[in-house]
């Protein structure tokens, strides 16, 4: 009879086991997504390395590139990979040096190797001795900065030494045709280095570097022109020293800048600011220098990457973001102010090989294909996890509840004086909490549409919870303007 009894059981405890489990192991926002597994080992060489970032391919394939030479299993510094992290082993790339830009071109590929430019096959094959034989000749003795490579092949690039020219006529920007040679058309130049050139969209580009000067109009540090040179006389630089660095122009057209900057009319030096159109500051964003950063580092944050609520996960190297404790990656909302609801774990943790010598730090973010993130640069772990320094995190549509989310509507969102909370929580506890996690307001709500005098309430972002006593809890944000 008991046997009877515990061979009926057994499926039934089974099955709440298994339920309990899934519940309980549900993927978290910004978790270790752990189907995604690089089989390379990118730390046999005992010295570290980097991955600078990652490009999507037209096949879905992705391309990592970066300063991971492990010293005898070929490829290095560049891999070809599926989705899922297998290797594309049809990818045959035999040289060591780091690469830190990679633009591919039909089935070819234009990539910056320790400030050369050098052309590959789709199979990593060396290509094309004499375009770069023009491509060097008698032009440069010095090396390459970040280019802008457009869709014929043409190149448009700083560089710092020029060899066939006096002095006097240096040329610190240069264009040269799809075959290498110099277009001797491009009259534009500056009178420093240019270190990077970035789309700013279809028709215009950014330029940054150590210049003051674009031809003959006086600009610092960053300037906008089209894609034939022209400088753009409405965007007027607010930098007055230090180099910035543009990590993400918006859909608007406004630009997130990082470094170590001055700017017109504050004194303070500031690691992370939002420009206008028209480069001017955008008061709207928590421009700031609150990021308790490494020291000599040139962008504390490195990288913004959109989010699909329509914030930022801000990476670099920092170990406190707006006060809060975060190992060099953060969530942020549409202006930058801190979502403390994220990375309240060990983050891009601390644990380096003693010889590595730098503190860890995310180079880049990318989007994937589906509601996750690829995050690279130079760690071992994340949240106590040991990694490779390329993982993919999952965004913030896992684990959610979207019934529950439909539930209670927030009006106007941005507010200004008053808010309006609709829908379904009679009898919840409400509880306001802002930026830096002080509570606010707190409020029983007895009616299913309840409006709120907010107009006392500093500006900035602010957090809401409704709890009721059968400990059902829903979480929400909104904006006071």
């Amino acid at each position: 009879m008991l046997t009877f009894y515990f061979a009926c059981m057994k499926p039934i405890l089974l099955f709440i086991i298994s339920v309990f489990f899934v519940c309980n192991v549900q993927a978290q926002p910004f978790s270790l997504d752990t189907t995604f597994k690089i089989n390379y080992n990118f730390y046999s060489a005992g010295s570290g390395a980097t991955v600078y970032n990652l490009n999507y391919e037209p096949d879905g394939k992705l391309m990592i590139y970066g300063c991971f030479n492990n010293g005898f299993h070929n490829p290095s510094s560049m891999l070809r990979i599926y989705e899922d992290g297998s290797l594309d082993n049809t990818w045959d790339y035999q040289m060591n040096d780091c690469v830190s830009f990679v633009k591919r071109l039909n089935n070819e590929y234009i990539t910056l190797s320790v400030s050369l430019l050098v052309k590959f096959t789709y199979e990593g094959q060396w290509l094309d001795s004499a375009w770069e034989h023009n491509l060097d000749r008698d032009n440069i003795c010095g090396v390459f900065y970040q280019p802008y490579i457009f869709s014929d092949g043409s190149i448009l690039v700083g560089t710092d030494s020029i060899c066939n020219v006096v002095s006097d006529k240096k040329r610190w920007l240069m264009r040269f045709l799809p075959d290498g040679n110099v277009d001797t058309n491009f009259r534009h130049n500056t009178n420093n280095l240019v270190d990077r050139i970035v789309k700013y969209n279809n028709n215009k580009l950014l330029l940054t570097g150590y210049f003051n000067k674009y031809d003959t109009i006086s600009i610092f540090g960053m300037c906008r022109t089209d894609t034939t040179g022209n400088l753009d006389t409405t965007f007027h630089s607010i930098i007055t020293s230090g180099i910035p660095y543009p990590i993400y122009v918006q859909n608007d057209g406004k630009i997130i800048v990082c470094g170590d900057m001055k700017i017109i009319g504050n004194p303070t030096r500031l690691r992370f600011i939002r420009l206008n159109i028209d480069g001017s500051l955008d008061s709207t964003f928590n421009n700031f220098n609150s990021i308790v950063y490494i020291p000599n580092t040139p962008c504390a944050a490195s990288v913004a990457c959109p989010t699909t609520d329509g914030g930022y996960l801000i990476g670099g190297q920092f170990r406190q973001y707006q006060g809060y404790v975060h190992n060099n990656i953060a969530k942020t909302d549409a202006n930058g102010f801190i979502d403390t609801t994220y990375f309240n774990g060990l983050g891009i943790d601390s644990v380096l090989y003693p010889n590595l010598g730098i503190p860890p730090y995310v180079n880049s973010i990318v989007k994937g294909s589906n509601d996750n993130y690829y995050v690279m640069g130079s760690f071992t772990h994340y949240n106590g996890v040991k990694v490779n320094p390329i993982i993919r995190i999952h965004g913030l549509s896992v684990g959610i509840n979207e019934v529950e989310k439909e539930k209670v509507k927030v009006y106007p969102n941005p507010a200004i004086n008053s808010i309006t909370f609709t829908g379904i929580y009679k009898d919840f506890k409400l509880t306001i909490f802002n930026a830096i996690g002080q509570i606010v307001l707190q409020k029983k709500l007895i009616t299913s549409n309840t409006t709120l005098n907010i107009e006392s309430f500093q500006r900035g972002m602010y957090y809401f919870q409704l709890i009721n006593d059968k400990a059902k809890v829903i979480n929400g944000k909104f904006v006071k303007n």
